[in-house]
């Protein structure tokens, strides 16, 4: 088992102060922002060796309102400004020896679809499908990301994290869960883990209220139980988020709650695995 956190979480702090405390903190790796790793990434890759922490892959950049990082825009310039933005996030991947890319088929935030019936779908399975060609010839893998319906409009549950996977069928086109998202639309925490284990890559965990892990009402066990049951020894990624408004920005006005998120996090996913 590999342990990351996000480094979008740390909102505007430095990626080398960042970089240094996950490693100070206890973290095999980091999960790099996007934007960061396209702007930094000679820094990155230095401090990644200097400190001896890997860069476990890269959080894609598709927020919302800006319409060229939506991957199921409508409009069809549009979306293929999305298409070669992402492009850029794959060689920034590459660059920074990460081996995956966080890809949202809708952008961050955008709530609403703006075709009809499967439009959305199918605009955005033609672009994850260009996208998947790109990440193949530099061995990278595409995760796709499933997001509660208050913060994107078309992967919202593991069943629909499965159908877009097993739709584009391809070996470089991978999923995740993430215990928030999962809070909010599964049933379970146990059956969306089930349907997806054999295409599942990673795991981001935060709690209820998207605080460190035993902050908030998401019964850890027997989740992790079921991930340890069928095997899964991939990366789990802290993302938890400092307290305050706005799910969009990770900025907040007392950041200080990050680092203790993170450190407790830490200390609760090794207690949950190490300790059985």
């Amino acid at each position: 088992m590999e342990y990351s956190i996000c480094s979008w979480t740390f909102g505007d702090v430095p990626i080398d102060k960042v970089m240094r405390f996950v490693k100070k903190t206890g973290y095999d790796a980091i999960e790099i922002q996007a934007s960061q790793a396209i702007h930094y990434s000679k820094i990155i890759n230095r401090l990644s060796k200097e400190l001896n922490l890997k860069v476990s892959g890269l959080t894609g950049d598709a927020d919302w309102p800006n319409e060229h990082k939506d991957l199921a825009n409508s409009n069809h310039f549009e979306r293929n400004k999305a298409i070669e933005y992402f492009k850029k996030q794959i060689q920034a991947t590459r660059l920074i020896q990460g081996k995956y890319l966080v890809v949202c088929p809708a952008a961050v935030g955008k709530s609403a679809q703006m075709g009809k019936g499967s439009e959305d779908w199918n605009w955005a399975i033609d672009s994850v499908r260009q996208l998947a060609r790109v990440a193949e010839r530099v061995e990278i893998e595409l995760i796709i990301e499933p997001l509660n319906r208050y913060e994107s409009c078309i992967v919202n549950t593991a069943d629909d994290a499965s159908r877009f996977v097993k739709e584009i069928n391809h070996p470089k086109v991978k999923t995740l869960i993430d215990t928030y998202h999962m809070n909010i639309e599964e049933v379970d925490m146990i059956s969306p883990v089930q349907k997806v284990i054999d295409i599942l890559s990673i795991v981001h965990v935060a709690d209820s209220n998207r605080q460190s892990l035993g902050r908030g009402q998401i019964s850890f066990a027997p989740f992790f139980a079921e991930l340890q049951r069928l095997k899964f020894n991939g990366t789990i990624v802290v993302e938890c988020s400092a307290p305050g408004a706005n799910p969009f920005l990770a900025e907040k006005d007392n950041m200080d709650w990050i680092y203790t998120y993170a450190e407790e996090s830490l200390v609760f996913l090794k207690e949950s695995f190490e300790d059985n």
